[in-house]
């Protein structure tokens, strides 16, 4: 009789328990599911520290290739580019960019949302390089500050953005920044054209040790919107994701 009220007791207490819990702690599903979910990023964040070389945010990307060449990975205006698609298309811009540029350097990107945006941020990644996203409606002294905020060595510029540049190209000029233009032939002085150049350039993989020196600490971007400026590591850029 006192071993089966005692049962009863416990057998009671167990389902009487989590309800308690539930009152005392209303959220604590979703507390514990959160931790483990962070102990999880953390996990994988510390296995990708001890990777040599790192592993990055165009690692992942590349992965991402080799398991689904095929699938969509960028709709724009009615038009779909696959995974391997995205991955020739960058390699064509590294390519293009490969004299021009060495590892470590910053690379201001100034243009518009269009597909040609993309290939080229991959593309310096794969090259060790920094992308600077330039707001597209930033002018005049606002645009030449971004530079000295960045130290930007070259600045990518799309074909409708090409007079803005024009009205500041004598300062950038005195800072050495290399001009070069998207989608057009260049009749300025001081701007070239890197249209050719694509057209030109192999879709073929760009050597890995190109970014050998990239660390989880470098910088993965400079992002310039209307007020603030946003800059993301490497490691906090793939944590992020």
């Amino acid at each position: 009789m006192f071993f089966s009220l005692l049962y009863t007791l416990l057998a009671g207490l167990v389902l009487v328990l989590p309800v308690l819990l539930y009152l005392r702690n209303p959220y604590l599903v979703q507390d514990v599911r959160y931790c483990l979910s962070v102990l999880q990023l953390a996990l994988s964040l510390n296995r990708c520290k001890r990777r040599n070389p790192c592993y990055t945010i165009l690692d992942r990307f590349l992965d991402l290739v080799s398991k689904h060449p095929h699938k969509p990975f960028l709709y724009f205006e009615g038009s779909c580019f696959t995974y391997i698609q995205a991955d020739r298309e960058s390699n064509k811009a590294a390519w293009a960019l490969r004299n021009r540029v060495r590892s470590g350097d910053t690379v201001a990107v100034f243009m518009g949302n269009e597909p040609q945006f993309v290939w080229l941020w991959l593309g310096l990644s794969k090259l060790g390089c920094t992308a600077a996203l330039l707001n597209t409606n930033i002018r005049s002294k606002s645009l030449v500050h971004c530079f000295s905020c960045c130290d930007a060595k070259v600045l990518l510029v799309g074909a409708d953005l090409q007079g803005a540049v024009v009205e500041v190209l004598p300062t950038l000029q005195s800072l050495g920044v290399q001009v070069l233009v998207l989608g057009v032939d260049c009749a300025v002085e001081g701007l070239h054209s890197l249209t050719g150049s694509l057209s030109e350039s192999s879709d073929q993989p760009v050597p890995v040790d190109l970014r050998s020196k990239i660390t989880l600490k470098s910088p993965a971007l400079y992002i310039y919107t209307s007020g603030t400026t946003g800059i993301y590591s490497k490691k906090n850029f793939l944590f992020s994701i």
